[in-house]
């Protein structure tokens, strides 16, 4: 790493370049109480192709401090700015600001927007576009958004945050990062206090990442920029205030997906619908992988998500099928069978490959298996708990990985049913795995909540799809098993609760979060009398499956 010195406006500036000198410009400027190593990790990303250039804005790092307050007002940062660009030879540059320098960069690409090719914004607005939006926001918005900047009040107060920053910092190797809060605490001063800066339009494209566990930036306050911005993209990234230092590689892939779209490559499936203003559709642009989708819930929550403008991945065992799916609703087909998890896998790292990570992930492949305990055979058995239970082990398995690992956040879907919280006697290999995928979606749920991936067990009661025609009914012959078959798909058509009004629960259950999902009026009522009269409930279902049993 090379460092050099700035002059201007009487501060000395220290500069630091990594990366090819003839490659394009990215400038990283970092915010309070940080400096330049902030973006240590940032850089052994993009320093593979680009001239990567930070500095330490006055008064931090090896930087020298201006003489009073009024050095720190935002015009005094944005001529710093300025100055670095222009040292670079007359290039325009990729812009990047995380916290005070996504600030102060604001006010520099408004102002200067022939020096700037793009500008990434991380955790902080521009100071205009925030008055702007006080004034016109929801009461409500404004309120948490108050109560998230509570510090800039704290800071305020003369002398005390300089002692509280001092307390923690007292060790000699910690004498630094003391100078740096010290001396940032007078940008709150400077700025935060009796300036109405006013919001200007800016042309130079603008990319927002959204830090979904931002404890200082709401992200009601984000959208402040949108009457403001010519060309605006809004990301979000699943992390805290510092995800510049915590996830480096992602806000390096997000940098350089968006530099490389502004130089003319397709965007990113998920950099497309990132595109503030270009959707009508509340799912537009997702990407979305059913198992099961040849027929039945899976089928229909395939069609129910095509309308909302995802598109959609058909998997079944039954390649006809979903292919007929697929076409019907301009999805891809394919043929698997979820129990064999190496194929799982293969199919996983090819989707990965061409189509990128799925946002939504529902894991619907089933079979049915009825009959008491003692007429179940061990290979009744093994087939149920391979589809049902395997099946969605082997799917999340496959796909859960990338989803984490993006870092965008997501959604699982899994198809349980209300026979895995109501005990009927005559499904208990049915009801075993039933209940195994709804406890693994619970437990997903609290997992992953920190990756920012919603899960959804749906639980379904009488439905008429096509898995009464299939199910084994263990303990009879072949020529009894056709009857009983025929039997229960005609109890289910007169039921008269189709996949439709399933698939349509699903789509509420995503966009709300929620994890346990009963559908139908009887898995609903069921759900409550089982927790509330658990011995009364095994009682009832047994007579009501008794008299179903001796049809």
């Amino acid at each position: 790493m090379g460092r050099r010195w700035v002059d201007v406006g009487g501060v000395r500036l220290a500069v630091y370049d990594d990366g090819p000198g003839d490659g394009a410009p990215v400038l990283l400027v970092h915010g309070y109480p940080d400096n330049a190593s902030v973006w240590d990790g940032v850089v052994r990303v993009l320093r593979r192709r680009f001239r990567v250039v930070r500095y330490d804005v006055r008064g931090c790092g090896e930087s020298s401090a201006p003489d009073g307050r009024e050095g720190y007002r935002v015009p005094a940062l944005v001529e710093d700015l300025v100055a670095v660009v222009r040292s670079l030879g007359g290039r325009a540059v990729h812009l990047v600001g995380h916290d005070w320098g996504s600030i102060q960069a604001w006010a520099a690409v408004a102002a200067y927007p022939e020096l700037f090719v793009s500008f990434t914004s991380i955790s902080g607005p521009d100071l205009g576009q925030i008055g702007d939006w006080m004034t016109h926001a929801r009461r409500r918005d404004v309120v948490r958004q108050l109560f998230r900047s509570w510090y800039i009040g704290a800071f305020q107060v003369p002398v005390l945050p300089e002692l509280v920053w001092r307390v923690p910092l007292l060790l000699r190797k910690f004498q630094a990062l003391y100078r740096d809060a010290r001396n940032g605490v007078e940008l709150y001063r400077a700025n935060m206090v009796g300036q109405r800066p006013e919001a200007r339009r800016v042309s130079v494209p603008v990319q927002q990442i959204a830090l979904t566990r931002d404890p200082f930036v709401t992200s009601a306050l984000l959208s402040s920029a949108d009457p403001w911005c010519a060309r605006l993209w809004r990301r979000p990234l699943v992390g805290e205030h510092w995800a510049v230092r915590h996830q480096p590689a992602n806000v390096a892939r997000f940098v350089l997906e968006f530099i490389d779209h502004l130089d003319g490559e397709p965007a990113s499936r998920e950099l497309s619908r990132a595109r503030v203003g270009d959707s009508s559709l509340p799912m537009g642009g997702r990407l979305a992988l059913v198992t099961g989708a040849g027929s039945g819930i899976g089928r229909a929550t395939a069609f129910a998500l095509a309308r909302q403008g995802v598109e959609v991945l058909c998997v079944d065992v039954d390649f006809g099928s979903a292919e007929r799916t697929a076409v019907e609703i301009g999805g891809s087909a394919f043929q698997l069978d979820v129990a064999d998890g190496t194929d799982m896998q293969r199919l996983a790292d090819h989707i990965l490959a061409v189509h990128g990570v799925p946002d939504l992930v529902m894991a619907n492949a089933g079979v049915g298996v009825a009959g008491s305990f003692l007429d179940t055979t061990e290979r009744d058995w093994r087939r149920v708990i391979d589809v049902n239970l395997w099946g969605v082990v082997n799917t999340l398995r496959a796909f859960v990985p990338s989803l984490v690992a993006r870092g965008e956040g997501g959604h699982i879907v899994v198809t349980a049913s209300a026979a895995g919280f109501l005990p009927l006697p005559s499904l208990p290999a049915y009801s075993t795995t039933k209940a195994a995928v709804l406890m693994l979606a619970q437990c997903l749920a609290g997992e992953l909540a920190r990756d920012g991936i919603g899960v959804s067990a749906v639980c379904p009661g009488f439905v008429h799809t096509n898995i009464t025609a299939t199910t084994r009914f263990a303990g009879t012959a072949p020529d009894e098993e056709r009857p009983r078959r025929v039997r229960a798909t005609k109890l289910y058509r007169r039921r008269g609760f189709g996949p439709d009004r399933v698939a349509a629960e699903i789509v509420a259950a995503v966009r709300d979060g929620r994890v346990f999902v009963p559908v139908t009026p009887e898995a609903k009522a069921g759900a409550i009398a089982n927790r509330l009269a658990p011995g009364a409930t095994r009682a009832l279902l047994g007579w009501v499956d008794g008299l179903a049993n001796r049809r």
